[in-house]
């Protein structure tokens, strides 16, 4: 594999997640964290005149590009003070983000779940029709502002995402900024070989100050740099039964689903299970069953 030049160009995806629900309850307000991830976007976009952006937007029912879109939604103006490519960006993402807060409906139970893995395989997609048009090498990442909480119902199409995106190349970034660790995203990054960063919200600079000592460094950079590292990664999985996060669980040995409890026929491939009860040496002589049959059974496949 080729190893990264200063002089290549990169490719930015960032995955806002705007959901209303989740962002309510987080000290620090979405339309701050907007306006921080817009000055973090600005020097991404100085830091190279060929490096490229993507920005998505998400929350519990809808995902959509805000970058690029279509141009005539820019009011013409022309302002010396402003670099016009910024003025661009910044008016899209803004305007685009205020649009789909206001059309966000309730979700019920799962309204603070974002739709994460539909963004990222757009992303994907995106990366990969960019890579396949281009002519030279463009190193391409993802950076996701999360702050909904995990949903177990995407976890499959979630795991196939990062696992495109290691076989891409894709570095994943995940800037996690109210609630508890996202079990699904720690594992995005650490896969991906990205960086998993909690985010102070005390502090209503913290969020820009992460953003760019940690996530502006493209790939080149980051390795003559020495990037906080998440040594605490929680690789629990969710049942396929339930869709609910699982310590211990059991496998299916054909198509590898997980299930919370036993289950006769695997349920995604219709697999069929049957037990055979042993018995011990001693049981086997005389006739009588031992005690501790059932704690003997074994899993066997038709």
């Amino acid at each position: 594999m080729a190893e990264p030049l200063e002089t290549d160009s990169s490719l930015l995806v960032v995955i806002l997640d705007v959901n209303a629900s989740a962002w309510a309850r987080s000290p620090l307000s979405l339309d701050k964290a907007l306006q921080q991830m817009v000055i973090f976007i600005n020097a991404y976009l100085a830091l190279n005149p060929e490096n490229r952006l993507v920005v998505l937007a998400t929350n519990h029912s809808d995902c959509r590009y805000l970058f690029p879109s279509d141009p005539a939604s820019v009011p013409p103006e022309h302002d010396i003070r402003v670099y016009e490519q910024f003025r661009v960006v910044d008016i899209k993402v803004l305007s685009g983000a205020q649009s789909m807060l206001a059309a966000q409906v309730n979700g019920g139970a799962e309204e603070q779940q974002s739709l994460i893995s539909r963004a990222l395989s757009m992303a994907l997609c995106h990366i990969n029709r960019v890579s396949e048009s281009s002519l030279g090498k463009i190193w391409s990442r993802i950076l996701v502002l999360s702050a909904g909480q995990d949903s177990p119902r995407s976890y499959v199409s979630l795991m196939n995402s990062i696992f495109a995106a290691q076989k891409m190349n894709v570095l994943i970034d995940i800037c996690k900024v109210f609630g508890p660790n996202s079990v699904f995203l720690q594992q995005a990054a650490d896969i991906t070989g990205g960086n998993y960063l909690k985010v102070d919200t005390n502090s209503e600079a913290s969020l820009l100050q992460t953003l760019m000592f940690t996530c502006l460094p493209d790939q080149y950079t980051r390795g003559i740099l020495n990037a906080p590292g998440n040594d605490i990664i929680d690789f629990r999985a969710t049942c396929f039964c339930h869709k609910r996060v699982v310590d211990i669980g059991y496998v299916c040995s054909v198509c590898l689903s997980i299930f919370c409890k036993l289950a006769p026929v695997c349920s995604t491939c219709q697999t069929k299970f049957s037990f055979r009860l042993g018995r011990s040496d001693s049981s086997q002589s005389n006739g009588k069953p031992s005690p501790s049959t059932a704690a003997m059974s074994t899993l066997a496949i038709k």
